[in-house]
């Protein structure tokens, strides 16, 4: 990591836009809009691991059922950032018809043989995460992903080598590990079995993919501690070594994959906590880092609450962990708020400081700190001023930037205390879960 010693040798970091679909104008077409906004924002700016569907963008092409399931998200998604009745209603026809033309060609042998089931059923799942962000059942919540990884060991994962085929692999396995940390049920072999063909095509060293390995052991340590099979020295230990190789991969990315951090002088507390900031490459290394130290926090906690004694050393060192993890959380957030300094970039062409809009692309980029702060303020770690500050930083986003769920977050955190608190998994359920994971 690279530091410099005041604010204006700050350089604008390039942001990667594969972006396919540049919006000149939106058709008055409700559904065209839908499906543009959906390929330009979500899948070639947000969310990439999505970009197996860029062969799909044209309805006339793709396969009934397929189109029927883009349609659904696409307008799911469009619904979620205008909050449009019309667009969810639509969404939801949409989605039916999906689900029954899909049902429908399932039953064709030729084309569960076929790497558009597997993204149907994605798709339908992408719709469910975006509308219904609190499944009333796990059963209900996993029902198209299990449908998914049925549809795959039928197919033979062997039959998935193509780029396409194989980011399908990881966007399923990635749905599916989700659902099981934040039910606290342990990984399905499935995803196990998926995670080690899918090896066979990614780069291994990079920072995510180890990241990923460790958050399929700290799933599998929530689901043994929940259902009370360790003792609380068996959970301290284990949590112990799994948020030390966390640690590590902090402390051992390589440049490529690492930050820069920004001293200012004279600063104001309300824009940065410590008085610097950290700038990132892209809202996706961004989010990775801040998952990373999601997991940490949680960990941390877990040490905290099973050491019988708050002065315990291992308890403390878990406590000035999570402080410490803390600080590099609050230090992302400037980088996508801060209009006056570190975020100006992202504002429209001539725009100002004080007088501006934002891009869909510049609100996303604020949404994806939400689960991050939340965490970092839950920690039983979280030193009090930095509470404060990031409950001030969630207020803004959903003023300033018209983030609903920055609300929803920042009331949870007014209201709860340090005794009853709502989890972060439940959050990030209740903000879109991996509907929105970059």
């Amino acid at each position: 990591m690279k530091a410099t010693s005041a604010e204006k040798r700050v350089t604008t970091p390039k942001r990667a836009n594969h972006a396919s679909f540049k919006l000149s104008h939106l058709p008055l077409d409700l559904q065209v809009q839908a499906r543009q906004l959906f390929f330009a924002y979500y899948i070639a700016d947000f969310s990439r691991t999505w970009d197996f569907l860029y062969r799909h963008f044209d309805p006339k092409t793709a396969p009934e059922h397929l189109s029927l399931s883009i349609d659904a998200a696409s307008l799911a998604f469009l619904s979620h950032h205008v909050t449009s009745p019309s667009a969810q209603e639509l969404g939801r026809r949409k989605y039916v018809s999906a689900l029954r033309k899909t049902n429908k060609v399932l039953q064709d042998p030729t084309t569960l043989q076929k790497t558009i089931a597997l993204e149907a059923s994605l798709l339908l799942d992408l719709f469910e995460k975006i509308t219904d962000p609190r499944p009333t059942s796990v059963v209900s919540q996993r029902a198209h992903v299990d449908g998914a990884l049925a549809l795959v060991k039928l197919r033979g994962l062997h039959h998935f080598t193509d780029p396409g085929g194989v980011k399908a692999l990881a966007r399923l396995a990635l749905n599916s590990v989700v659902i099981s940390i934040t039910n606290r049920e342990s990984i399905p072999q499935d995803v196990v079995k998926i995670r080690e063909h899918t090896a066979n095509f990614t780069d291994i060293s990079h920072p995510k993919w180890l990241l990923s390995g460790i958050t399929l052991k700290v799933t599998d340590l929530l689901s043994e501690i929940t259902t009370c099979a360790l003792t609380a020295e068996e959970r301290v230990r284990r949590c112990i070594v799994l948020e030390k190789q966390l640690e590590i991969i902090d402390n051992e990315a390589p440049p490529k994959w690492s930050y820069e951090r920004i001293y200012i002088t004279g600063y104001q507390e309300d824009r940065t906590l410590d008085g610097y900031y950290d700038i990132y490459a892209s809202r996706m290394d961004t989010q990775m880092w801040n998952v990373l130290r999601f997991m940490r926090i949680v960990l941390c906690d877990e040490i905290i609450e099973s050491c019988a004694n708050a002065d315990d050393k291992t308890s403390q060192r878990a406590m000035e962990t999570a402080a410490l993890v803390v600080r590099e959380v609050c230090a992302t957030v400037p980088q996508m708020t801060d209009c006056n300094g570190p975020a100006i970039h992202k504002l429209p062409t001539g725009s100002s400081a004080h007088l501006h809009t934002h891009t869909l692309s510049h609100f996303l980029d604020t949404y994806i700190l939400l689960l991050g702060l939340y965490a970092a303020a839950w920690s039983r770690g979280c030193p009090e001023r930095a509470r404060v500050w990031i409950i001030g930083q969630l207020d803004r986003i959903s003023e300033h930037f018209g983030v609903k769920e920055a609300a929803t977050v920042a009331t949870i955190l007014k209201m709860q205390d340090r005794k009853a608190r709502t989890g972060p998994w439940d959050v990030y359920r209740l903000i879109g879960s991996y509907a929105f994971a970059a």
